[in-house]
């Protein structure tokens, strides 16, 4: 055959060489194309995905750091092995239709995980191991939507790819838009996203999106990606995913901080009791009332912070920290008043969540109330502040603590030293602290109250301990509510017997035996909670 001279193509000129100077020219749709709006988009959806998804878990596992861990480790595991067959799979088939398929995939497996999380975090949550069912459920929903969203950064670097001379500039140019990317959603996600739709609503809107974002790749995949982005918007329409339940019962609302579950049942003495809980469903309710008489105290723990009036009468201004179901407070309100119904003390009540607090309005009866003063900001914070304020110092006469999320979320930096230092510094000379802390006496599940105690008496002259459930020396070893309670001054305790029977019944479960902690006091420097805490 004759080589015919006459048919040889030039090679098409490169964008350094067609300018006039030499220095590269770009245009607006060279900086701004459709591979920098994807990669900037699917940045995006990478940590709303991820910040949704901590809400999807939550009710069903908590939000402490073992899921926390679970779901970041699984999610930068999955990115990671999707940048490896990204670049893989672009070198086998460069071109933008394999590229639109695998992002209308994501899109589909991102959907799949807000519709199909209940089933699955319903089989896992019955596991009693948190660390395998935390990471079990992050790999079964997670996984696949992260690994493929990984595929893209690589895959977008290679289509872009116009000569290994601006190779370094290419890669520099996707890898801060997908950052970008993800910066925006980061900000988005939990600045805006959370705080106005439920976490399944989030979800399909991302699914959407990405369908969006395959189409805008490859035209000619229009029909598919439009049923899956119009199938998905029409699913958030239908079912108003801002109250579509991810539990089968119940009001469901996603806040700056928690996914609050709201559910009413029948008690064992046929008396129907309105639940509140923000950790996992399994690990029993934050809040307790029964409907026919919402000042009655429901959960036996929160009954012993009314020692605080037997071991000092004299009580007019307390603090609490953790509003909750503001259960407490309105029980105060409605015991202590006097006939003209106002108020005989003072309260101030810290809550880190607006949107608790809203709740309580709205399901728990909480009302305005003279004696009741609602700060929204981490405990810590307000402890912190407060102990500077030379007004606040020795103001308060009684301390009411009540931070645990369930018996493994906790607040670590509420447990420390230097938190009890704080609250010390906050009480009248007479003042006491009572504290409800979640865990056993003694035992491998003791560690968490066994921290907390050496903390407290490193600071208060007197703790004592009251197992609020049983105080049989038998349940030692069995986790439940144990109210701690110490004192300010050596010689707070009374003298005088208890003023009613109910007062008598609390104090006979106070723990008699000598309790020496096995463990170091708590620090902001070492506080490991969750390992304790988590221990069987």
């Amino acid at each position: 055959m004759e080589f015919n001279k006459n048919k040889v193509r030039k090679p098409a000129k490169t964008v350094e060489a067609t300018a006039k100077d030499g220095i590269e020219r770009r245009t607006f749709w060279d900086w701004f194309g459709v591979l920098e709006i994807s990669s900037f988009i699917c940045g995006a959806a990478v940590m709303v995905l991820e910040m949704a998804g901590s809400r999807v878990v939550a009710p069903y596992m908590g939000t402490s750091l073992v899921v926390w861990t679970s779901l970041i480790g699984v999610i930068m595991a999955s990115l990671s092995a999707g940048y490896w067959l990204g670049g893989v799979a672009a070198d086998l088939r460069p071109d933008q239709k394999m590229l639109a398929r695998i992002v209308l995939v994501a899109a589909f497996a991102t959907g799949f995980l807000a519709l199909f999380a209940n089933p699955v975090l319903t089989l896992l949550s019955r596991i009693d191991n948190l660390y395998i069912s935390s990471v079990m459920g992050a790999l079964l929903l997670f996984a696949l939507p992260s690994l493929l969203l990984g595929m893209v950064s690589p895959f977008i670097v290679r289509l872009a790819m116009r000569d290994v001379g601006s190779s370094g500039e290419t890669v520099g140019r996707f890898s801060a838009l997908s950052s970008a990317g993800s910066i925006l959603g980061t900000f988005l996600g939990g600045f805006v996203l959370i705080s106005v739709f439920a976490s399944g609503t989030i979800l399909l809107l991302v699914a959407a999106t990405l369908a969006f974002v395959a189409y805008l790749l490859y035209r000619s995949i229009w029909k598919k990606a439009a049923a899956i982005c119009v199938a998905f918007l029409l699913l958030t329409a239908v079912t108003k995913v801002w109250g579509m339940p991810m539990m089968p019962l119940g009001e469901h609302m996603d806040t700056r901080y928690n996914h609050i579950w709201v559910a009413e049942q029948t008690r064992p003495n046929g008396r129907r009791a309105r639940y509140l809980m923000t950790a996992a469903v399994r690990e029993g309710a934050q809040s307790i009332i029964y409907t026919d008489n919402p000042s009655e105290l429901a959960s036996d723990y929160t009954k012993f912070y009314d020692l605080a009036f037997y071991y000092n009468p004299g009580v007019k201004n307390i603090l609490m920290l953790g509003g909750g179901g503001y259960c407490v407070p309105r029980h105060l309100v409605a015991t202590r008043s006097d006939d003209l119904r106002l108020p005989t003390f003072s309260m101030d009540v810290v809550e880190i969540d607006p949107g608790i607090t809203t709740t309580a309005r709205k399901y728990f009866f909480l009302q305005d109330s003279p004696a009741l003063s609602i700060y929204h900001e981490d405990a810590r914070i307000f402890l912190n502040r407060a102990a500077r304020d030379p007004r606040r110092k020795g103001s308060y006469d009684a301390v009411f603590a009540d931070v645990f999320g369930s018996w493994y979320s906790i607040p670590f930096h509420l447990a420390t030293l230097e938190a009890a230092q704080a609250m010390s510094d906050l009480l009248a000379p007479d003042g006491v602290l009572i504290s409800n802390v979640i865990s056993s006496l003694y035992g491998p599940r003791s560690g968490v109250l066994h921290g907390i105690y050496a903390a407290l008496s490193r600071v208060f002259p007197r703790v004592l301990l009251f197992p609020a459930s049983n105080s049989d020396r038998a349940f030692a070893q069995s986790r439940q509510n144990i109210m701690v309670v110490a004192f300010k001054s050596e010689n707070s305790l009374p003298i005088l017997p208890p003023y009613n029977p109910e007062i008598a019944r609390l104090l006979s479960h106070r723990w008699t035996d000598p309790f020496i902690p096995a463990i170091p006091p708590f620090t902001d420097a070492f506080a490991p909670v969750e390992r304790y805490a988590l221990r069987d």
